[in-house]
């Protein structure tokens, strides 16, 4: 859940070392529209910060397991599939910097579409398992499967990837010695525009999956908030973790305005990794204090008592669905995001 704007996107992992890049940097340079090869400074914070997170988000992911969370499985499923992304983007940045000589993936369309598409899937994955949980336990019908069990999910989501590795391999076999000047879809990644896509510019079709996901993620903080009621596993903390996700609801403001300037506020660049920090700290104690409300503790995490009345009973008594994803929301969100997107694409500087 973190991940749905805290880590999208990290297009500038690896960066030089901090020391150097802040002392020569001023205040109002942090404020001034550089150039994309201008990213020192933030860089150095993005080297420091994004590794440092791995941290803590890997504790949340760890609590994501605990049957006193009482989160829906797939809600898991897609968490994890978050961290694979992190750890797919990171040679992917690497490559494309030392073979293309590009300073970050958003000067490569076909690839920040590809990450773009991966961390929306994973959100998605989320989102989808969190809304159909909430609507069945609110309305006490049979629970989708997604809900108890792992499998469900994590198979849309080796499709989904999937799917993301075989475009990725077609747009690089389609000109292996420039593979990184082709164009997204062979130019239809950008429809309706027929401007040759400025330096760090987002296509339309990228567009799509960045506001698509931005509205899943919303979607899920209210999932969460009803999660936390009387219907479902009554536990309040679900309400305060929904609330420590607001560091992340600023962190998606901040890529938007990045891509809509075309990653050349440096300000923007440095604060990202900064909010990504504070985010994956606050969502760990969020998840720490759903936990704790249940009983959890370190020293006696085996015991049998976890999941609330109606979860056991469903369960026990085979109450479980077997249709575990909406297509109908799925094209909602994409057609809202094709909307936002079409507006972006024209209001990009």
């Amino acid at each position: 859940m973190t991940f749905s704007a805290s880590f999208q996107p990290i297009h500038n992992f690896l960066s030089p070392s901090l020391s150097s890049s802040f002392r020569s940097m001023t205040n109002m340079d942090m404020f001034k529209v550089s150039s994309l090869s201008d990213s020192a400074f933030a860089g150095a914070v993005a080297s420091k910060l994004y590794p440092a997170s791995m941290l803590p988000t890997l504790g949340e992911a760890y609590f994501r397991t605990q049957n006193e969370m009482e989160c829906p499985r797939g809600a898991a499923v897609g968490f994890f599939a978050q961290i694979a992304t992190i750890i797919i983007s990171i040679p992917m940045i690497s490559i494309a910097k030392r073979t293309a000589g590009v300073s970050s993936l958003l000067e490569i369309d076909w690839l920040h579409f590809i990450e773009a598409f991966m961390f929306w899937s994973s959100i998605h994955v989320q989102c989808m398992s969190f809304r159909q949980s909430v609507r069945a336990m609110e309305k006490h019908e049979p629970l989708p499967k997604s809900t108890l069990e792992y499998s469900p999910m994590a198979i849309k989501v080796l499709l989904l990837y999937c799917s993301a590795f075989v475009v990725g391999l077609g747009h690089y076999f389609a000109n292996p010695s420039s593979w990184h000047k082709v164009e997204l879809l062979g130019g239809l990644g950008d429809l309706g525009n027929k401007k040759t896509l400025l330096p760090g510019e987002v296509s339309f079709l990228t567009w799509i999956f960045h506001w698509s996901m931005i509205l899943d993620f919303f979607v899920l903080l209210r999932c969460m908030w009803r999660w936390g009621d009387v219907d479902c596993t009554n536990n309040c903390k679900w309400k305060v973790y929904a609330q420590l996700h607001l560091p992340a609801c600023i962190i998606n403001g901040v890529v938007v305005m990045n891509h809509l300037h075309r990653d050349r506020i440096v300000a923007l660049k440095a604060l990202h990794p900064m909010l990504v920090f504070i985010s994956s700290v606050f969502t760990l104690l969020g998840s720490y204090a759903i936990v704790k409300e249940k009983g959890w503790n370190v020293n006696d995490n085996k015991r049998k008592v976890r999941w609330s009345s109606f979860l056991v009973t469903a369960k026990r008594e085979g109450h479980v669905k077997s249709r575990d994803w909406d297509m109908k929301y799925t094209l909602e969100s994409i057609a809202v995001g094709a909307a936002l997107a079409f507006i972006s694409s024209r209001f990009t500087v």
